[in-house]
């Protein structure tokens, strides 16, 4: 009795104690990697120096005992000034149920009345933010708050599947909804040249003009396609114009930069310039996994931790690669009832899914990042904090949080034994170096590249 009163007890403090722990633990660990493995975890009763979590399943808890476990006991320490031990248990959570309740399916709600109808499933709810897009997301969701009134005209770019399109329409679901009274117009290059088309062919070029002029926003898909299209260029710049002269937002995606578009004018590549450039790149692991948990909850799907992990390390490249895999296995235990393992994705997949990506280690990153810089590796461990060697260990640094599972604490201790707020202030100082340097952040990109080939 005595015993289970003093955990009664403790509960609401050891609940505020992780709440704490929480806040600090935002500050250290990326946005994406917090939502994965430590925001599933429930404080529960616990005794002496001994935090007690819930995990939602054993994949969780080995995961956070092998990352963040002594991060969490750092953090406590620091909170507490007691030297706290962390130990996980598994507390799995009810099944959620597999078929929707009745109601409209969201593909067949009425569209607003007037402008454009955008894609239900494309929102920025529905969009997993991730070190790989999170500039472009902000970009977009300041133009779609202020329309013209921020980055005019916002030129995406990025490979195929990686997010261009579902921003495009995110962008007009905000804008119809927090600004009704302006029309929005979606189109792709592809249609813009076709309406051309039919516009010359039948003398309505007026029509034609009005059709796309008369928006306060327009939001255009793929330019790319204009290239070596002169007529269409000719009718695009002139479209442009009168849209930007008139204070309207423009929104442009390409899969190239400007400077890249070979066979496009000079003088839209030019105006493409004016504004804000935002690419996006092929998400890290831990985004896929977030954008696959995403996508299973809108299907009303019950994906496994370790099933998602699977899909996410076998599946390169974009977005589209991980709908397709999930759309798959979604369809074939939809039929037979049968559960969802590692085995059961792995024989369905097959050739859908390649090889594991290359593990890049903190070993890798000091080789590569000394040689760029023309340093000996030591000096990245080493004390030493002149200015050439303090930026070449930010950067290694910042390396091996982006591309390996080492928490702060574990980087730290391979680079001088450093603690993790100043790793967090090396990542914190890259970051902003990123946002501002266009040539630097080439050169890391040089930098991963290099690493994960």
């Amino acid at each position: 009795m005595a015993t289970a009163a003093r955990r009664r007890e403790s509960e609401p403090e050891v609940a505020y104690l992780w709440q704490q722990a929480c806040q600090r633990l935002r500050e250290c660990v990326d946005a994406t990697k917090f939502t994965t493995w430590l925001e599933p975890l429930q404080p529960l009763p616990s005794v002496g120096t001994t935090l007690r979590l819930a995990a939602p399943n054993a994949f969780i808890r080995d995961g956070v005992l092998e990352r963040y476990a002594a991060l969490i006991e750092e953090t406590l320490r620091q909170l507490t000034g007691t030297a706290y031990q962390v130990a996980l248990v598994v507390h799995e959570a009810p099944e959620a149920p597999r078929h929707r309740e009745a109601g409209p399916s969201p593909l067949t709600r009425s569209a607003p009345l007037g402008g454009a109808v955008f894609n239900p499933r494309f929102t920025f709810d529905t969009f997993v933010v991730g070190a790989s897009n999170q500039f472009a997301h902000a970009a977009c969701l300041a133009v779609a708050r202020h329309p013209a009134r921020t980055y005019n005209p916002l030129f995406i770019y990025g490979d195929v599947g990686l997010g261009k399109t579902h921003l495009l329409h995110a962008i007009g679901h905000y804008v119809q909804q927090a600004h009704p009274h302006l029309v929005a117009c979606y189109v792709s290059s592809e249609k813009f040249l076709n309406d051309l088309v039919v516009a010359l062919s039948h003398d309505k070029m007026d029509e034609f003009r009005a059709r796309y002029r008369k928006n306060d926003l327009v939001l255009v898909d793929d330019i790319q396609f204009l290239i070596g299209k002169e007529r269409t260029q000719e009718e695009f710049f002139h479209t442009f114009n009168v849209l930007y002269n008139a204070n309207k937002q423009i929104v442009i995606t390409s899969d190239k930069l400007p400077k890249d578009m070979v066979g496009l004018e000079k003088r839209l590549r030019s105006r493409f310039e004016w504004g804000l450039i935002a690419d996006l790149q092929p998400p890290d692991l831990e985004t896929k996994i977030a954008i696959l948990k995403k996508k299973a909850e809108y299907m009303q799907m019950r994906l496994p931790d370790e099933v998602a992990w699977f899909i996410a390390r076998r599946t390169r490249g974009d977005v589209r690669k991980l709908e397709g895999a999930l759309n798959v296995l979604e369809a074939y235990t939809a039929m037979t009832g049968q559960e969802l393992s590692v085995s059961l994705a792995q024989s369905l997949l097959g050739n859908l899914t390649e090889a594991p990506e290359r593990t890049v280690t903190i070993a890798d990153i000091e080789r590569v990042v000394a040689d760029h810089y023309k340093i000996k590796s030591a000096l990245l461990r080493s004390k030493k904090r002149n200015k050439e060697i303090a930026h070449a260990r930010h950067v290694a640094m910042y390396l091996a949080r982006v591309l390996t599972n080492a928490s702060l604490p574990q980087i730290g201790k391979n680079f001088g034994d450093r603690d993790h707020t100043s790793v967090l202030h090396a990542c914190n100082k890259i970051k902003s170096l990123l946002e501002e340097n266009w040539e630097f952040k080439e050169e890391i990109e040089q930098l991963m590249r290099a690493l994960q080939s």
